[in-house]
């Protein structure tokens, strides 16, 4: 009953390795699944949750009226402000929910911090060097230059990394720690990645 989640930065791949992942152990693969598995839970529209993300991640933190009867009863909804700590322990419960299921390829949000004392979790890290993924991200997106896709680049890792800092109290993402497995895709192909992930998650 495989369980992985895979961290990844930009330009690393990470989301097509995820994807290949899953297929070759026929699981799923889930990103975005999560906000809908938090707004059934919540049993609201999807679009909430949607929404608290990405409020959630500009200031002020002001939310919609259907947002905030969402967290009603509390002193949130007096403020008018959406606590970014209930928003992440929303989101944890959806993501253990998922986890035990079973047969799961999580990417992103954090699932590798939620699921850190899961015993059947496999937790993988994909990047490679700036650079590297900056010509990727230029290429993909028909940039101008290679400058301006390191832009992009350094502009998400930033994003990235604030999100952790405020949703998972200062940690560093990037930390070995708090993976498996970290594997450098300027130096390791993607389909050789795919093998690396799908026999540590058999072993």
């Amino acid at each position: 009953m495989a369980v992985i989640t895979v961290s990844r930065e930009l330009g690393s791949f990470g989301t097509a390795i995820a994807e290949q992942v899953a297929a070759r152990l026929s699981t799923v693969c889930v990103d975005k699944e999560v906000l809908a598995e938090m707004a059934r839970q919540a049993g609201v529209a999807v679009e909430v949750m949607v929404e608290a993300e990405e409020r959630l991640l500009s200031r002020p933190l002001v939310v919609s009226e259907e947002m905030r009867s969402f967290f009603a009863g509390q002193d949130r909804k007096q403020s008018g402000r959406l606590d970014e700590q209930s928003f992440i322990t929303q989101m944890a419960e959806a993501i253990r929910t998922l986890a035990g299921r079973g047969n799961i390829v999580f990417v992103g949000r954090g699932a590798q911090l939620i699921l850190a004392q899961d015993p059947q979790a496999l937790h993988v890290h994909i990047y490679a060097p700036l650079e590297v993924r900056a010509a990727r991200i230029q290429q993909r997106r028909g940039l101008a230059d290679l400058e301006t896709a390191l832009r992009v680049v350094r502009q998400v890792d930033e994003q990235r990394s604030n999100w952790f800092r405020r949703f998972f109290q200062g940690v560093n993402w990037r930390d070995a720690r708090h993976y498996h497995l970290m594997i450098n895709t300027g130096r390791i192909p993607e389909a050789v990645a795919v093998s690396l992930v799908v026999q540590a998650a058999q072993a």
